[in-house]
C-alpha cells in the first residue's frame, strides 16, 4: 500500500512538471491600454537570431569602391526583396500549371492493410487467431467533363503568364527606382558643393562690408545685414548636407543594403542627353500598349477568368470516369485447425456524375466568373486609358525639362556674372549693399534651380523610358550622365 501511494506521489510530480514545462512560453496580452507591453525574455533573445538581418549586413559589406549606375543596377537586383518576392510568386504561379495539367492523368492510388484478431471462448479447443494482411490498387480516370480540365490548365497558364509579366514590370520599376534614388543622390551631392559655394559668396560680402566698416566707407547696418545672410547660407549648407544623408538612406534602401554602408557613386561622365528619337506622341502610346508588361499581364488576367467562365460552364453539365481497382488479402488462421486462404479481387467499371440539382450552386458560380470576366474587361481598359495617360504626361514633362535646364543655365550664367559685377561695384562704392544681397541670392537661385532641372531631365527621361515599358539592361538609356562643366562652380 506505501508502494502505491510513493507511485502516484511520483506520478503526480511528473505530472506537474510536464504541465510547467509546457507553459513555460506563455504569452499573455498587453495588461493595460495606457501602458506599453513588455516582450518576455525568451523573445528578446531570439532577437539575436535574426539570420534576415545578418544576411542584409553580408550583402552591405560586399559594396567596395564608387559605383556606377549600371553597378548599382546590378546590386539592386541582387539584393531588392520586391522583385525576388515577384520571382518567387511567378515559379508558385508555375506550380499551379503542373497541378492543373495532373488532372489529366489517372489517378492511381494505393492502400495497404495488417491486422491480428484473437477470439477467446470458454473452451480452449475454440480459440482461434487471425492475421490479415494484404495491398489494394485504385485508378481513377476522367474521360469526358465538357471543357472543365483544358479550362483549369489555360487559367493556371494565363495566370502564370501575368506573374511572369508582373515579375518583369517589378524589374522595370526597380530600374526605375534606382536610376531616381542615383540622380537624387547625385543631385543631394551637388546641391551640398553649391551650398557650400553660397556660404564661400556670402562669406566674401560679409568680409567686404566689414572692410568698408572699418575703412569708413561703409555703416554697420550693411554688416549686420550681410551677416544675416551670411548664417542663413550657414543654416542652408546644413540642410543640404541632411538631405544629402536622406538620399543616401534611399539610394540604400533600394539597392537593398544597410543605409549606414560605405556607399559611394562615381559621377556621370556622359553629355547630359538632351533630347530623345523625335517620334509622334501617338507612336509612344502605341509602343507602351504593346510593350508594358503590365499591360500584357491585364490581358492575361483577363484571359484567365474568361477561362475561368468556360471551368463553372462545365460542372452545370455531367462528368465522365472510367475506374479500376485490383487487391489481394492474404488470412492466416492459428489454432485448432490452422488455415491459409488467398483472397484476389478485380474490379472494373464507368461512372457518371451529374449534380442534377445543387441549391443554383453551380450556376451562381457561373454568374461569378461571368462577372469577373466583365469586371477584368473593363479593368484593362481602365489600365490602358492609364498607360495612354502616363505616356502622354510622361513625354511633355519631359520636353519641358530640356527647355528648364536649358533656361536654368543661361540664368545661372547671367546670375554668376551680375553677382561679380555687383561685387565690384560695391566695392567702388556704385553699388550698395542691397544690390550685392540681391546678386548674393539671386545667384543662389540660380545654382539651386541648375542642380534641380538637371536632376529633373534624368528621372523625366527615366520616367518616359518606363511609361514606354521599354526599360531593361540593354537598353536602359537613362544610364547617362552630366559632364562635370555642367555642374555649377564656385565662384
Amino acid at each position: 500500500m506505501l508502494s502505491n501511494s510513493k507511485n502516484i506521489s511520483h506520478l503526480t510530480g511528473l505530472i506537474l512538471l510536464m504541465l510547467s514545462c509546457s507553459g513555460c512560453q506563455t504569452l499573455k496580452a498587453p495588461e493595460s491600454p495606457q501602458r506599453m507591453w513588455t516582450p518576455p525574455e525568451w523573445e528578446k533573445s531570439s532577437r539575436s537570431m535574426d539570420t534576415v538581418w545578418g544576411s542584409i549586413r553580408a550583402k552591405s559589406r560586399e559594396i567596395k569602391g564608387s559605383l556606377t549606375l549600371y553597378q548599382l543596377i546590378g546590386v539592386a537586383l541582387r539584393n531588392n526583396p520586391d522583385t525576388r518576392r515577384a520571382w518567387e510568386q511567378a515559379r508558385a504561379a508555375e506550380a499551379d500549371i503542373k497541378q492543373a495539367q495532373g488532372e489529366s492523368y489517372p489517378q492511381i492510388s494505393g492502400e495497404a492493410e495488417f491486422a491480428k484478431e484473437k477470439n477467446v471462448t470458454h473452451r480452449q479447443s475454440d480459440k482461434k487467431n487471425l492475421r490479415r494482411f494484404g495491398g489494394k490498387l485504385n485508378a481513377t480516370y476522367l474521360i469526358l467533363d465538357f471543357g472543365g480540365r483544358s479550362a483549369d490548365i489555360e487559367e493556371a497558364t494565363q495566370l502564370t503568364l501575368e506573374a511572369n509579366f508582373l515579375f518583369n514590370r517589378s524589374v522595370q520599376d526597380l530600374f526605375l527606382d534606382t536610376a531616381t534614388a542615383y540622380y537624387t543622390y547625385y543631385s543631394s551631392k551637388s546641391a551640398v558643393e553649391a551650398a557650400e559655394a553660397d556660404v564661400e559668396n556670402a562669406k566674401t560680402s560679409f568680409e567686404a562690408a566689414k572692410i568698408k566698416l572699418t575703412s569708413g566707407l561703409g555703416v554697420k547696418l550693411d554688416v549686420l545685414q550681410a551677416k544675416s545672410d551670411y548664417e542663413n547660407a550657414l543654416f542652408a549648407l546644413e540642410e543640404a548636407r541632411a538631405q544629402r544623408q536622406q538620399a543616401k538612406a534611399d539610394l540604400a534602401e533600394v539597392l537593398g543594403i544597410s543605409s549606414d554602408s560605405d556607399l559611394e557613386i562615381k559621377e556621370p561622365s556622359s553629355e547630359l542627353p538632351d533630347n530623345v528619337k523625335q517620334e509622334d506622341v501617338s507612336e509612344l502610346i502605341e509602343a507602351a500598349l504593346q510593350q508594358r508588361p503590365d499591360i500584357a499581364a491585364a490581358r492575361a488576367r483577363l484571359r484567365a477568368t474568361e477561362a475561368r467562365v468556360k471551368s463553372a460552364n462545365s460542372d452545370l453539365w455531367p462528368k465522365l470516369n472510367l475506374g479500376g481497382e485490383m487487391g489481394k488479402t492474404w488470412y492466416q488462421y492459428f489454432g485448432v485447425n490452422e488455415a491459409e486462404t488467398v483472397h484476389n479481387e478485380y474490379s472494373g467499371n464507368v461512372n457518371v456524375e451529374w449534380d442534377i440539382f445543387d441549391g443554383f450552386s453551380n450556376l451562381a458560380r457561373r454568374r461569378k466568373a461571368s462577372a469577373e470576366a466583365r469586371s477584368e474587361r473593363e479593368n484593362l481598359i481602365s489600365q490602358e486609358l492609364a498607360a495612354s495617360a502616363d505616356v502622354w504626361t510622361k513625354y511633355f514633362n519631359y520636353k519641358t525639362s530640356v527647355r528648364k535646364r536649358k533656361f536654368s543655365r543661361a540664368s545661372y550664367e547671367s546670375s554668376a556674372e551680375s553677382y561679380d559685377l555687383a561685387l565690384e561695384g560695391y566695392r567702388a562704392g556704385i553699388k550698395n549693399i542691397l544690390d550685392l544681397l540681391e546678386a548674393q541670392r539671386s545667384l543662389s537661385d540660380a545654382r539651386s534651380r541648375l542642380i534641380r532641372s538637371e536632376r529633373d531631365m534624368f528621372v523625366a527621361l527615366a520616367e518616359l523610358v518606363h511609361a514606354t515599358g521599354a526599360i531593361g539592361i540593354e537598353g536602359h538609356e537613362v544610364a547617362t550622365g552630366v559632364k562635370s562643366r555642367n555642374k555649377p562652380q564656385k565662384k
